[in-house]
């Protein structure tokens, strides 16, 4: 029995992490949304080239998230 208990304690915890991956990769995708948005907006303010560097490390990171997240399982 107590085997039992861990294994649905341990798939407990996995679903868990799952939600919470799946929450975050609709948080990373809104907000990627909404910089996209933005720069489609404002294409005659460029930033310069600091700016490039800067907004494609923020984007860079976000993709890096993103890519962290599994996708779910849909057996």
């Amino acid at each position: 029995m107590s085997t039992i208990n861990s294994l649905v304690h341990h798939i407990d915890q996995l679903l868990t992490q799952h939600r919470d991956l799946q929450r975050s990769n609709r948080q990373l995708q809104e907000r990627v949304s909404i910089l996209e948005q933005s720069l489609e907006k404002q294409p005659d303010n460029r930033p310069s080239d600091g700016g490039n560097h800067t907004l494609e490390a923020d984007l860079n990171h976000l993709i890096g998230l993103f890519d962290q997240g599994t996708p779910p399982n849909h057996d």
